[in-house]
């Protein structure tokens, strides 16, 4: 027996989706005092800029690869569905050379602080926009078109492709500031020698390191 997903289902989405939406305004914020920071500062800028735009990068490569060709496969005769597929992966399209504009300016310190600040606008705007867009059309897309078997099936070939270095810094980037429901939802994800792994090795460690500012 095959079962639609429920809003529960989609609870990691959510949450991942809430974690870009903390680093974008983390971004916004590191623009306004660009320029001013010590040497110190900008490593944990960078820090904290290397985790969320490697997770954003990695959550769309596997939308891209995963998840929306399998809806694509069924939606021959729905054209508005395919329409939504079709923005999804435009809109990916122009969110990784954002990507790449502030990955530049932060690699050359002699970047005008308006110019960073010109690509980091850009990025959040279009990041906010797509999230928005995603949760609103895409996400009942998801929750109707992919079975609860085949929605396990993809997260375990989404956590396959990471490393378990990888793994070590998603999980506690996702939970940073998570209210303790969403801390419990995204652990129960893990197998548990992976959760006492988060809980007495990653989260310490992540927790320590200077982030951003």
């Amino acid at each position: 027996m095959t079962t639609t997903l429920t809003d529960t289902d989609m609870d990691v989405m959510r949450i991942l989706h809430n974690a870009f939406r903390r680093d974008g305004a983390r971004l916004e914020g590191a623009a306004e005092v660009y320029g001013t920071q010590d040497e110190e500062a900008h490593d944990a800028l960078l820090l904290g800029w290397h985790g969320f735009s490697s997770s954003l990068h990695h959550h769309h490569t596997i939308e891209d690869t995963h998840i929306w060709p399998v809806i694509r496969a069924k939606l021959a005769d729905h054209p508005d569905g395919l329409a939504v597929l079709d923005a999804m992966e435009e809109e990916h399209s122009r969110i990784d050379p954002a990507l790449e504009a502030v990955e530049r300016a932060f690699d050359d310190r002699d970047a005008g602080v308006d110019e960073v600040a010109a690509r980091i606008d850009a990025l959040v705007e279009l990041l906010r926009s797509h999230l928005a867009h995603e949760e609103r059309d895409a996400f009942p897309l998801i929750r109707t078109m992919i079975t609860r078997q085949e929605w396990d099936a993809l997260n375990k070939a989404a956590l396959k492709e990471l490393s378990l270095s990888e793994v070590a810094q998603l999980g506690p980037w996702i939970l940073e500031g998570a209210p303790p429901d969403d801390v419990r939802t995204v652990l129960a994800e893990l197998p548990p020698p992976l959760r006492l792994v988060h809980r007495y090795w990653w989260n310490p460690r992540y927790r320590k390191a200077r982030r951003w500012e």
